[in-house]
């Protein structure tokens, strides 16, 4: 999943950005890309570069593109603002490595990023995916910050080099409940009972066990059941959870078996359920691809300047995104662009692109409000001793007549929740 966060000033447009670059330093030691001549001998400060290993293709790159794209905004922020000043102004590229939403690609990228030298690595969408390439970082001493493989499983390999810049399942999963919960609350709903379709991989399996952890039977689940990966049609699992007869339903998927549920549910089936949470599902992607049949979905938010508690700090990426991308961000986008800034600011304080120094400067790394946070909460984003984020943020919003309208927390709800149906 898949699956909410993040901050410098932003200087008008400078020159796109090179994607690939060629691996110019020693071959030796897996050492960080570069070009021109070190600083210390007066030649021109030298390219770090970082290596995307992400979903640019297939159904996951609904998420992986945001995110490529949040990651060139904050290249360019800090490359137009002096590069990283503890290395004499060394600047940022990235370079991409497609992993195509398949699994089976997670090892292969993961060893083209290394065999390019890069400094640390960002992204990934499908855990499994996630789970196959760090393996190969690790071995190498490159540092990995996962932008969207929420699995537990990911920081219990115990591996010092890999960084969840994302909740992980216990985190969300805790927060999905507390969703469900406002929910009730508001439409009435006193003895709320469940139905939970989830996926069968890495992230599915152990969202569903977190999750069910967290409710610890608070309320009943009348029906779970699992389906495969690989699943494109998804009548049997619609008209299964429709006939459970539950109050709440919810989807541990990706995006397209959200979306997938969404419509048959519209269209087809109509469960009676009043709360209808497609967790892997991104909001706007919903109404562009369903309309009308999209309204009722609860999902994680992609706020926007007019949205209540954004931060003056949002708004300005917010704009200075759209323009540069003619796209508008969302929530997947500001987990590229934190995940950069996180590793600007390990190399300010490593002053070194060294994996090890690397490494362990990010858990030093401390993002604030207006340097790489862009949200109102938490005001800061830091790494615990495993690797997840100590505070992640979590925004989920309805979509309300075509139009995703935030709802939880507080801390953003324009709206209460109404209740799902057609």
């Amino acid at each position: 999943m898949t699956s909410h966060r993040r901050r410098l000033a932003v200087v008008p447009a400078v020159a796109a950005l090179t994607l690939a670059l060629a691996a110019c330093g020693s071959s030796s030691n897996n050492k960080p890309s570069s070009s021109g001549g070190s600083p210390a001998t007066g030649g021109s400060a030298r390219t770090i570069t970082i290596g995307v290993v992400e979903d640019l293709s297939g159904a996951a790159s609904v998420y992986g593109l945001p995110e490529m794209n949040g990651a060139q905004l904050a290249v360019q922020e800090i490359n137009a603002a002096g590069g990283i000043k503890s290395l004499g102004g060394a600047k940022l590229a990235l370079q991409k490595f497609d992993t195509a939403s398949d699994p089976n690609q997670g090892v292969a990228q993961a060893q083209a990023a290394v065999s390019a030298h890069v400094a640390a690595v960002i992204g990934g969408e499908i855990s499994d995916t996630v789970l196959a390439g760090v393996a190969v970082t690790q071995r190498a001493g490159v540092p990995w910050l996962v932008t969207g493989g929420t699995a537990n499983k990911v920081h219990q390999l115990g591996y010092n080099t890999v960084f969840q810049n994302i909740f992980d399942s216990d985190q969300y999963e805790g927060d999905v409940l507390a969703l469900l919960k406002e929910a009730n609350s508001q439409l009435g709903i006193s003895t709320p009972t469940l139905a939970v379709p989830y996926s069968q991989s890495s992230y599915g399996d152990e969202a569903f066990q977190a999750f069910s952890s967290a409710n610890n039977n608070q309320d009943k689940v009348l029906c779970s059941f699992s389906y495969p990966l690989s699943t494109t049609d998804f009548s049997s699992i619609a008209a299964r959870t429709a006939s459970c007869g539950a109050t709440d339903v919810v989807n541990l998927g990706y995006p397209t078996d959200g979306l997938s549920l969404t419509k048959l549910f519209a269209t087809q089936f109509h469960p009676k359920a009043k709360v209808w949470a497609a967790t892997g599902l991104d909001p706007t992607y919903a109404v562009t691809q369903l309309g009308a049949n999209a309204n009722g979905v609860l999902t994680t938010a992609n706020l926007n300047p007019s949205n209540k508690g954004v931060t003056s700090y949002f708004t300005k990426e917010y704009n200075d995104y759209k323009t540069q991308f003619n796209a508008t961000p969302v929530f997947q986008t500001w987990q590229g662009y934190s995940a950069v800034y996180f590793i600007a600011g390990a190399l300010q304080k490593a002053a070194s692109a060294d994996g090890a120094k690397l490494t362990s400067a990010l858990h030093q790394v401390i993002l604030t409000q207006g340097h790489g946070d862009v949200y109102a909460s938490p005001s800061t984003l830091s790494f615990a001793s495993n690797g997840t984020l100590n505070s992640p943020p979590f925004v989920f919003s309805q979509v309300q007549n075509q139009i995703p309208v935030p709802v939880y927390p507080s801390t953003y709800a324009q709206a209460k929740i109404q209740p799902y149906g057609f």
